[in-house]
Order: C-alpha cells, then sequence, then structure tokens
C-alpha cells in the first residue's frame, strides 16, 4: 500500500473505531484490562513493533505489529474474565499456546494466549470477573506472561482503550 492511499485508510480505522466503541458499550459487565490478572505489569502494549516474532503488517514501519498487550505477572496467577460470553479453549502451536477465547457477542472475542492451565472448557459460559485460567508460557512466550487480544468483528483493536476504566 502506497503512503498516499494511509489517510483513507487510517479515516476507515478512525470509522471502525468509533462504530465498534457503541458495539463493546453494549456489553455492561467489563473489567479493566489490568484487572484481568491482578497485579499485573503491561510489559508489550498494543500496535508497531520492531519485534519480528509478531505478525507482518504493511502498515507498520518496522512491518510488525502486536495485536495485544502484555500481562506480565508469577506464573499460576488467576486470569479473570473481562467480560462475560461464551469460552473456547484451544491450542496454537504456531504461537499463542494454550488460550482462553471468550466470545462476548455483537462481534466481540477476547483472547487470552499463553496460559499454563484454562479452568474453563469450551461452550462454557462465562461473567466479567470469573477465573477462567492462570499465567503461563505456552507457545512463543519469552516469560509467564497473558498476551490479551480484543478482537472487533476479526480485527485486533487496543484492549487497553476498549475495556471499562482503561480509556487513555
Amino acid at each position: 500500500m502506497s503512503w498516499a492511499a494511509r489517510p483513507a485508510l487510517i479515516a476507515g480505522a478512525a470509522a471502525a473505531w468509533i462504530l465498534g466503541a457503541a458495539q463493546v458499550a453494549q456489553h455492561n459487565a467489563r473489567l479493566p484490562a489490568t484487572s484481568v490478572v491482578p497485579g499485573a505489569v503491561i510489559t508489550q502494549p498494543f500496535g508497531c513493533t520492531t519485534l519480528t516474532l509478531e505478525p507482518f503488517d504493511p502498515l507498520c514501519p518496522s512491518k510488525h505489529v502486536h495485536t495485544g498487550v502484555d500481562l506480565a505477572a508469577p506464573a499460576g496467577t488467576a486470569i479473570r474474565a473481562a467480560t462475560g460470553g461464551v469460552a473456547r479453549v484451544g491450542y496454537d502451536s504456531a504461537g499463542a499456546g494454550l488460550y482462553v477465547a471468550v466470545n462476548a457477542g455483537g462481534g466481540v472475542r477476547v483472547l487470552y494466549c499463553h496460559l499454563f492451565t484454562a479452568v474453563v472448557r469450551t461452550g462454557q459460559a462465562v461473567s466479567a470477573g470469573d477465573t477462567i485460567g492462570t499465567v503461563g508460557s505456552s507457545g512463543l512466550a519469552t516469560g509467564p506472561h497473558v498476551h490479551l487480544e480484543v478482537q472487533l468483528d476479526g480485527r485486533s483493536v487496543d484492549p487497553v482503550r476498549w475495556l471499562a476504566g482503561d480509556a487513555s
């Protein structure tokens, strides 16, 4: 994509962000990103990164993007669901490791990756604040943390901006 085409793409992304905010606002019970793993520290933010192990993104100057935020905490720390929905548990050998995905409805899906254990089952209904797993370093991970990713209609958005209480 040419740099000349970027303003239209950015305008489209802004429109998606506004429309998506309305969809996410429909979910009454949400926890701030930093409440998902109490005491965790954000060690990698959402967005363009120089880490080459992250997915390719032609729009980033470094050509790589981090599609969520990394919340570092001791292995075994409880992970709380940021929003209610229906859980899916899986394993991604390409990077995410053991994960729980919560389909919150309205096109919103929240992913929790690199878990040590999942304490929910596929198809189980969860509420915001329920324990869904424990912090680990499964898959491609440099240490114990949770990769928290929010997807809106299949597109990753900044979890810190989308979850209640973290609109910075």
